[in-house]
């Protein structure tokens, strides 16, 4: 298993307590007029990552990204090569909105870490 996923062909890092999958399969579930429940699953399933994506402003080292990359990568409005710490590659298109939340009041410093807020979804 590896400490960091790959997104766009550049290392990153999450953290376990802001980064996690969501298997989900899609689903419509409705109240019939009887009180019944009716639903209805898809064929295939999807799986969700939802947390932090960390974006050092100077690169931590060889094939990381920094958070010029990150941002970069997550606004190309286009599927992207993603691999996961277990090393699974997969294709996701990411979610926004990506808001930021920076580690120093100084957003430029070259030791600052930008902790960005996305959702990867693969069909799976």
């Amino acid at each position: 298993m590896n400490n960091y996923i790959t997104l766009d062909s550049k290392k990153y890092f999450t953290h376990g307590k802001s980064w996690h999958p969501e298997p989900i399969t899609p689903q419509t579930v409705r109240v019939m007029l009887n009180g019944n429940l009716d639903v209805t699953y898809g064929a295939g399933s999807l799986q969700i990552w939802v947390g932090e994506i960390e974006g050092h402003v100077t690169s931590p080292g060889s094939g990381y990204g920094t958070i010029a990359d990150l941002r970069t990568s997550l606004l190309k409005k286009q599927t992207l090569s993603f691999t996961d710490h277990y090393g699974t590659t997969y294709t996701v298109a990411a979610q926004g909105p990506f808001a930021e939340r920076s580690l120093s009041v100084k957003w430029d410093g070259t030791g600052n870490v930008i902790f960005v807020k996305t959702r990867l979804i693969a069909k799976v």
